[in-house]
């Protein structure tokens, strides 16, 4: 059985010589793509594929304070962010120190900080990703803790499933009885799937 247009060249031998198929190669429609000499794919317009993801490393994003943020005693706090590194989609809110998810799926997320001056014996230090829907309702979240510490770093990494709007910040803790400086803060992530 043979595909024939008014402009066709025999372009291969699908099963030992008994059956061709012949047609317009090209990149235009009903054309049969061919690869070029370097046996890469011409260019061609993706533009009406169906059932693709998007794929990994979408809608990335990386926000940086560059100052000092003073961390109270005794309360979780919201991270402050005063750039926006990279921000694919513009899905990170910077004025609220928040990712906002475009669309559902699977997102990864990593924060870390240089310097919490926060020390002495029993010191307790936690550093949290924290999920909530767009009724800023708590979904979820993850935090890593540590005592005795002094100008500790701290990071982490969280996956979470995510509905279109939710969003996710980086929240602190200390309680080494008084205000302390954060110091060099990052927050990162990307859509997975």
């Amino acid at each position: 059985m043979a595909i024939t247009t008014t402009h066709s060249r025999m372009i291969g031998d699908l099963d030992a010589g008994s059956t061709y198929l012949s047609g317009t190669i090209g990149t235009a429609a009903n054309n049969i793509v061919q690869l070029d000499g370097t046996a890469k794919l011409p260019a061609v317009d993706g533009s009406q594929l169906t059932g693709i993801s998007s794929g990994v490393f979408s809608d990335v994003f990386s926000a940086t304070n560059s100052g000092n943020q003073s961390i109270p005693s005794g309360a979780s706090t919201v991270v402050t962010f005063d750039t926006e590194n990279v921000d694919q989609g513009n899905n990170f809110d910077l004025a609220n120190n928040k990712f906002i998810a475009p669309s559902a799926g699977t997102y990864m997320f990593y924060t870390s900080y240089a310097v919490l001056h926060a020390s002495g014996t029993g010191t307790d230090q936690r550093l949290g990703m924290y999920h909530y829907n767009s009724s800023d309702v708590q979904q979820d979240g993850a935090t890593l803790s540590k005592t005795t510490v002094h100008e500790a770093a701290q990071n982490g990494m969280r996956c979470f499933f995510m509905a279109t709007n939710d969003y996710v910040n980086v929240q602190l803790y200390q309680a080494s009885g008084s205000a302390k400086d954060l110091e060099r803060c990052q927050f990162f992530g990307w859509k997975l799937a």
